[in-house]
């Protein structure tokens, strides 16, 4: 391939990380940089072509060139190889590739060796058995040719004795990733009779290419070839010859006459620096040193040395050269020569220091091997070790011993057949040795034999049943035979027998003279769907049977009209329907029936440009294609048939290679091909059938059948649904009597309970991440608990699927991809997928199904099978739900369980009491395989391959309890009943122990876990807690807390403002005022999805809403609301509830709820009388609270509905909360001191403590109650200023000052000039005479609403917020809400709280208002130019008006109405000219630009804000015992409100 000396591209289609080639005939194999593909390119043609696709990564390539053979390791795989000429690839270890580990392969040992934490490993591809080869081993490895190793430690190269892992030689090279190393050419004696000690021929050389990490491509050195010429002259054994060898440093040099054989030496070169290697003569010649200069570059050639003989203390170890003797020479110590190795141990002294014939005993001691060669002996510890020490590995041959998976090998020594295999009854080798010399198994001292050979437990002797295929452990029983038969059975006709009355025509004889399968009634009725009728009208198969090539009717009418199969594109079609070979068509014999391949225009040459074979044929020349070709629609190009696609599973079992005019088959992993190269068939044990009957769990041999009882149980228990684990070798089953999934151990029969309490049909084993799953069809549950749990008394499972689950019943597990598959036999059946984690499911299947009861997975064809109760069919699909098949078949009955194994099918019957097993393919050959006095229920089979291994993903993961699989191959942490998952992701800690109370003082704030308050009555003080004192607050009213962000907001008597604690910092514990608010602050509550601050507060009472950080606020209700108090939110269902007065006149008091932004208003409850404590509890639909006069604690649904009283005869209530379940009120006695009460609120007991302080309020907390989503919770449901959630999603507001636009968008109203005033939707500007002057001159009309009762020009309207469904008359506000500007005298905003001379809350310039709008004449409120000059925005205002902005109009004498009316006509016009061109630009920016408008938006859960750092806050130190909320970070699942 290519031309000496050239360097030429050679293109392969795809980005190529790593190439072999294989030396014989210069092919290049290339694997691909996805690591799956493997690749050619031919000499022949230089054109890519894929060889093979992988299934997972590979991760290294070799090449044997002198096999033919590729092969790689790839991770989670086997050692496969492939044939470089192509085909399927298959298994030459079955034991899967660890990971990325350092990897070679030495084709002249045909072993590979690796290094791993178990040091360096060796594996024999001959025998296929691994060895240790040194149990540390830190150097790693980049290649091996036998007897050495190679290694790089980064700086240098190491090169190894690979039998006594000494170093040999290092070379001092940096940066290395690989090396490749080859032989050259190894010269043969001529002639071979034996002379004296060789002189160096030709160097073996090894070309060690090596990537450093900072050369991006490697270069190539160029050395000058060297011709070495030796002459020889023939010598006798006598007389030894001088051997001459002449090196010349010239380019050219004509060989002699005399020369016996010519070869090029390949030059040494060494980085860095100068090496010397010498050429030694006989002893007429002296040595010749030959140098080369080094290249820095990235290609090193190393001379490897051959290993010197051993030392003896006549002549010492002292090697003066690395010699590099060819490979049938060995070096003598001394360093001047090669000798033969036959000629070692000869008794003759060929070397100067006699070093050949040193330490020859070896051949003399005890059980040393003597090579085939004769000349060198190993130890009879290094025979058959799978490392060949002889030259010729001699040693390593005929190692084979019989194993248990190669128990035989056939056919030439070409196939192994495992034990399990063997006098099995089916012949797997070719020449039929499997089955030949068989004689009858010996069964053990608790079997009873059977006259068949079978072997049955001896506690089925004589029980009633025939577990014998022969009936023979039933024959001679001393156990009279009954005279009447029990109820559901019959009497056979002759042999008097009982039999079940279900196996009465049941397609299988079971009396002994056959009587129960005679005069059995015909079938009556039409044929259902998927089935075709015989001739005869009484009897009907499978549609798919129709015209299959075999007689399935009795008449054999399913056979009868069938159109023949086409044939091929290498065959004739005769005229009956039958084929040909094409070669036999116009051949002068009639070899068609009808003669119609004769005759015609058979004598017309064949002129056509076929591209295979052009033959004649009766209809004129005609092109023909070979076998595995079809005719192309041009009559003359032959196209390759994909087998795999076109013949479906019909070609192979398991998997398919299609090939240009062929295919090849494949077996996964635990599986062999059989000779007919179809078919995989079960290595390794023999697969068992564990079936669960009555009381007992039976394993039956698939091969052998061998029958035995695995466990039993109490005869009043039922063994229900069963399922086995191989890694801890146990049974698994559901005991329907005790509610409980037992276990018991194979070996030792151990016994033992997973989990009491539960009921189901069926249970699967997820053997990959060590669980167990099971499905409950009355709670419409799957659930999981672990496999290495044990019964303590408390339930430690998960529920994985609720819900939407109808009935479901059977169950599977993929564990390998993390997925599980379940029927349901509800109202609507259908098959289920879903991740095992229970994080997504889908319907697979919902369409023809009628009861699917029993499912199986066949993983090797990646199907799903079910049996149908209903439709008496046997059903499967791929597992994406496609390729449905269905077969009817009448012995399908009612089916409980099922499983696939190599080509079959089983389930368990339970009307025939019986199992049972067809074909999965085609439901034919149908076999009865246990018949038993008992109905089965649970099936598995049992069997390694079954179930394959694969890195446990939740190994790593660090879960406390349950860990599941998941779809992304990754685990989950969840966590039991009763128990929660913390903020690391991993452990579960009780619901009580990460639920909390706050109890709030006057001055200060305790927390206490739930989990530590008292289990008894009459404790002293507060238990365990953590107390916060805030600096500076004199009398708290309001607190609430925000668990996330360990943020606490509190009011305090007449602080005119919501002040904000951050919790985060252990060391710095600080305050500042979030919200200026006007009074006191009644009660307040916060949003925790979207960050916004409610509060009810002022004269007269309103409930108020601030957006995040208190920039934004307004009054959201001020109507109705006297006596207003306890305002609740329950964020998840965006509702928010209070309390108000029942009336001025009235008593009691009102419970009302209403949307989050305001609207849907409504009464919840009537007929409370002093309510205190409004809360959420259970899912956020019920409201609690208690009431001081009644004394006690009631709750109602949201709608008014299913009203209860939880507790009562609670005298002097105070303070109530609940929250996770737990109920917490105080009382107070006369003399001040207050109780705290606590309880569950499903349980009837209360316990309470002492506490002296005052209590203002109390709160429940967890991790878990602020969870969920809202309208508002996510950028501020793109909203500019404030976003209120509502049940329908979210609705934008807007502070007073602004007006709404576009939905989202919040402007500046324009300033009124004088004697003019502002629109309650700040729209227009109107004046006093045109208030209730029975004309509408606003847009909403609000200014002739409520006139009667008002005198007109008297009474101005209020400035509402837009949006506000009426117009309130103008309370007094009592927030503090941005006023960038005074719009007039009479509409003057309230003044906010101050501090230091300076507001709370620092109002918002024009340029953060308009955010990411440029300056325009917008900016300047359309009365001037807008400029910005050194930085700043400046307005250049028109005539008559003034200010920063604008905003204010000159006062001016009037000219009169007139001119008035048309300055506000004018002034309308423009503002509506300038509204429209605004909107347009602000349209285009927000199309354009993705930051637009950012300014104006706010973000909750930012972590930190610039505005915040300059607010002011107040900071003192924290106190000893400082309050920290720790354990509460992440995001998990959504608790009830």
């Amino acid at each position: 391939m290519g031309h000496p000396g050239r360097r030429e591209a050679i293109v392969t289609g795809l980005p190529v990380c790593s190439a072999r080639v294989d030396v014989r005939s210069g092919d290049l194999y290339w694997l691909a940089c996805n690591r799956r593909d493997i690749g050619v390119i031919q000499t022949t043609d230089m054109s890519p072509r894929i060889l093979h696709h992988a299934r997972s990564s590979i991760q290294h390539l070799f090449l044997d060139w002198q096999r033919g053979v590729l092969y790689w390791l790839a991770h989670g795989q086997p050692l496969q190889a492939l044939s470089l000429a192509g085909g399927a690839p298959w298994d030459v270890w079955n034991e899967t590739w660890p990971g990325d580990l350092p990897a070679a392969m030495d084709s002249r040992a045909f072993s590979m060796l690796w290094s791993s934490a178990l040091g360096l490993q060796a594996l024999s591809l001959t025998k296929r058995q691994a060895v240790t080869l040194a149990p540390s081993w830190s150097h790693g490895l980049v290649a091996a040719f036998e007897p050495y190793l190679v290694s790089a430690n980064g700086t240098a190269l190491l090169l190894w004795d690979r039998r006594t892992l000494a170093l040999v030689l290092s070379i001092p090279a940096a940066g290395v990733k690989g090396v490749v190393a080859f032989v050259g050419s190894e010269l043969q004696a001529v002639p071979p009779s034996k002379g004296s000690a060789v002189p160096l021929p030709p160097p073996v050389t090894t070309t060690m290419r090596t990537t450093t990490s900072t050369a991006a491509q490697p270069s190539t050195s160029t050395t000058t070839p060297l011709l070495s010429q030796t002459t020889t002259a023939p010598t006798s054994k006598a007389t030894k010859s001088q051997t001459i060898t002449r090196q010349s440093t010239s380019k050219k040099t004509t060989p002699a006459q005399t020369t016996a054989w010519t070869t090029l030496t390949k030059t040494i070169t060494v980085q860095p620096a100068t090496s010397t290697t010498r050429s030694f003569t006989a002893k007429v010649t002296a040595p010749q040193p030959t140098t080369t200069t080094p290249r820095s570059n990235s290609s090193a050639r190393v001379v490897i040395p051959t290993p010197p003989l051993r030392s003896s203390p006549a002549h010492p170890l002292t090697p003066v050269f690395h010699l590099s003797c060819s490979r049938m020479h060995v070096p003598c110590h001394d360093g001047t020569g090669c000798v033969a190795q036959e000629y070692l141990c000869d008794g003759e002294k060929d070397c100067a220091d006699g070093s050949d014939e040193d330490e020859c005993a070896l051949c003399n001691t005890p059980g040393a091997f003597r090579c085939a060669s004769g000349a060198v002996c190993v130890g009879a510890g290094e025979r058959c070790d799978g490392v060949p020490q002889c030259p010729d590995s001699s040693d390593e041959m005929g190692c084979w011993t019989p194993t248990q998976e190669c128990a035989l090998r056939c056919d030439a020594a070409t196939r192994c057949i495992p034990r399990s295999w063997l006098c099995d009854g089916h012949t797997d080798c070719l020449d039929h040795t499997d089955e030949q010399g068989c004689v009858l198994k010996k069964c053990g001292p608790a079997e009873f034999s059977c006259q068949s050979g079978q072997c049955v437990a001896l506690a089925l002797y004589c029980d009633g049943d025939h577990d014998c295929q022969d009936g023979s452990d039933e024959e001679g029983c001393a156990v009279p035979r009954p005279l009447l038969c029990r109820e559901g059975e019959v009497t056979c006709s002759h042999s008097r027998e009982c039999v079940l009355e279900a196996w009465r025509c049941d397609g299988a004889a079971d009396c002994g003279d056959g009587s129960d399968e005679q005069g059995c009634p015909w079938e009556e009725g039409l044929c259902e769907d998927h089935q075709w009728g015989c001739s005869h009208g009484h009897e009907c198969i499978p549609d798919v049977w129709r015209c299959d090539g075999e007689t399935d009717c009795t008449d054999g009418s399913d056979e009868v009209g069938c159109h023949p199969a086409p044939c091929q594109s290498h065959e004739y079609p005769c005229g009956l329907g039958s084929c040909l070979n094409a070669s036999l068509v116009c051949n002068g014999q009639q070899d068609c029936v009808d003669g119609s391949d004769e005759g015609g225009n058979c004598s017309v040459p064949c002129q056509r440009s076929c591209t295979h074979l052009c033959n004649p044929s009766p209809q004129g020349p005609r092109c023909w294609c070979g076998p595995g070709y079809q005719l192309a629609e041009d009559g003359l190009s032959c196209m390759d048939i994909d087998e795999c696609t076109e013949w479906g599973k019909g070609a192979c079992s398991q998997t398919c290679l299609n090939a240009p005019g062929s295919y090849s088959c494949g077996c996964l992993p635990g599986y062999i091909l059989e000779p007919d190269g179809h078919v995989c068939k079960l290595a390794g044990p023999e697969p068992k059938l564990l079936v669960a009957v009555q009381s007992e769990v039976l394993s039956y041999g698939l091969r052998s059948g061998h029958e035995d009882v695995v466990l039993a149980t109490d005869k009043d228990r039922v063994v229900f649904s069963l399922d086995y684990d191989l890694v801890e070798r146990k049974v698994f089953w559901m005991d329907l009597a005790t509610e409980s999934i037992r276990w018991q151990d194979l070996n030792s029969g151990k016994k033992g309970t997973l989990v009491k309490g539960v009921r189901s049909d069926c249970i699967a084993v997820d053997w990959l991440g060590r669980n167990l799953y099971w499905t409950d069809g009355v709670a419409g549950q799957v659930l999981a608990t672990r496999l290495g749990s044990a019964w303590q008394g408390i339930p430690e499972y998960v529920v994985v699927m609720d819900g939407d689950l109808d009935q479901p019943h059977s169950l599977v597990l993929q564990p390998l991809a993390g997925l599980m598959y379940w029927s349901e036999v509800g109202s609507h059946s259908r098959l289920m997928e879903a991740s095992m984690d229970g994080s997504w499911w889908h319907v697979l299947l919902a369409q023809g199904l009628g009861w699917p009861t029993a499912l199986a997975l066949d993983l090797s064809t990646q199907r799903i099978f079910w049996l149908d109760e209903k439709l008496g069919s046997v059903g499967s699909a791929h597992l994406d739900g496609s390729s449905v098949k269905v077969l009817k078949l009448h012995w399908v009955q009612s089916p409980f369980a099922a499983a696939v194994c190599e080509g079959q099918l089983y389930w368990s019957e339970r009307k025939t009491w019986s199992v049972q097993r067809v074909d999965k393919a085609s439901g034919k050959n149908r076999t009865v395989l246990l018949k038993r006095h008992g109905q089965p229920h649970g099936l598995q089979i049992m069997h390694p391959a079954l179930r394959p291994t694969a890195p446990n993903p939740c190994e790593m993961r660090g879960c406390s309890h349950l860990c599941l699989l998941s779809a992304k191959h990754t685990g989950q942490c969840r966590c039991p009943a009763g128990l929660m998952l913390t903020a690391n992701g991993t452990t579960c800690l009780p619901i009580r122990n990460l639920t909390f109370a706050l109890f709030v003082s006057p001055a200060a704030v305790a927390q206490v876990y739930l989990k530590d308050l008292p289990a008894s009555a009459g404790s002293q003080g507060l238990p365990p807690h953590q107390a916060l004192s805030l600096a500076k607050v004199s009398h708290l009213t309001a607190i609430d807390y925000a668990v996330k962000d360990r943020s606490l907001y509190f009011a305090e008597v007449g602080g005119n403002f919501i002040g904000l604690l951050r919790l985060k910092d252990w060391g710095r514990l600080s305050w500042k005022k979030a919200v200026a608010v006007e009074g006191t602050v009644k009660s307040l509550a916060l949003d925790w999805l979207s960050g916004n601050l409610y509060w009810i507060g002022g004269q007269p009472p309103s409930i108020h809403v601030a957006s995040p950080r208190g920039r934004w606020a307004l009054a959201l209700l001020s109507e109705g609301l006297q006596g207003a108090a306890w305002l609740a939110l329950c964020p998840r269902a965006s509702t928010m509830c209070f309390v108000t007065a029942a009336g001025s006149h009235g008593h009691g008091a009102v419970v009302e709820c209403a949307a989050m932004d305001g609207t849907g208003r409504r009464a919840v409850w009537r007929k409370a009388q002093a309510p205190t404590g409004l809360a959420f509890g259970g899912a956020g639909t019920r409201l609690y609270w208690a009431d001081h006069e009644r004394g006690t604690i009631s709750s109602v649904e949201l709608d008014g509905s299913r009203f209860r009283v939880v507790r009562e005869g609670l005298h002097g209530l105070s303070l109530f909360t609940i929250g996770e379940g737990f109920l917490l009120w105080s009382t107070t006695s006369t003399n001040g001191s207050s109780k705290i009460w606590h309880s569950r609120l499903e349980q009837a007991e209360n316990w309470w403590f002492l506490m002296e302080q005052e209590l203002v309020a109390m709160r429940i907390y967890s991790q878990f109650s602020q969870e969920g989503t809202n309208g508002c919770a996510k950028s501020n449901g793109g909203c500019a200023q404030l976003c209120l959630p509502n049940p329908a999603g979210r609705q934008c507001r807007c502070s007073p000052g602004y007006h709404l636009v576009n939905g989202t968008v919040c402007v500046l109203a324009p300033p009124c000039p004088a004697l003019l005033h502002a629109c309650p939707d700040l729209q227009s500007c109107i004046s006093r005479e045109q208030v209730c002057d029975g004309r509408p001159d606003c847009a909403d009309g609000s200014d002739e609403s409520d006139c009667a009762s008002e005198k007109v020009g008297t009474q101005v309207p209020a400035v509402v917020p837009s949006g506000m469904s009426h117009v309130e008359q103008k309370p007094v506000s009592s927030i503090a809400a941005p006023q960038p500007w005074q719009p007039h005298p009479s509409l003057s905003a309230v003044p906010g709280p101050q501090q230091h001379g300076k507001p709370f809350v620092v109002p918002p310039s024009t340029e953060e208002v308009l955010g990411a709008v440029p300056c325009s004449s917008e900016t300047c409120n359309l009365r001037g130019d807008c400029a910005i000059e050194a930085g700043q925005v400046t307005c250049h205002c028109t005539l008559g008006y003034r200010g920063d902005y604008c905003e204010e109009a000159e006062v001016q004498p009037l000219a009169g109405p007139i001119v008035l009316g048309v300055a506000v006509l004018l002034l309308l016009a423009a503002a509506a000219v300038g509204a429209l061109a605004y909107m347009r630009r602000q349209d285009r920016r927000r199309r354009t630009s993705s930051t637009a408008s950012t300014r104006v938006l706010t973000l909750y859960h930012r972590e930190s804000d610039p505005e915040e750092e300059e607010e002011e806050e107040e900071e003192f130190p924290p106190k000893s015992d400082t309050f920290v909320n720790e354990a509460y970070e992440g995001k998990e699942e959504l608790p009830p409100c």
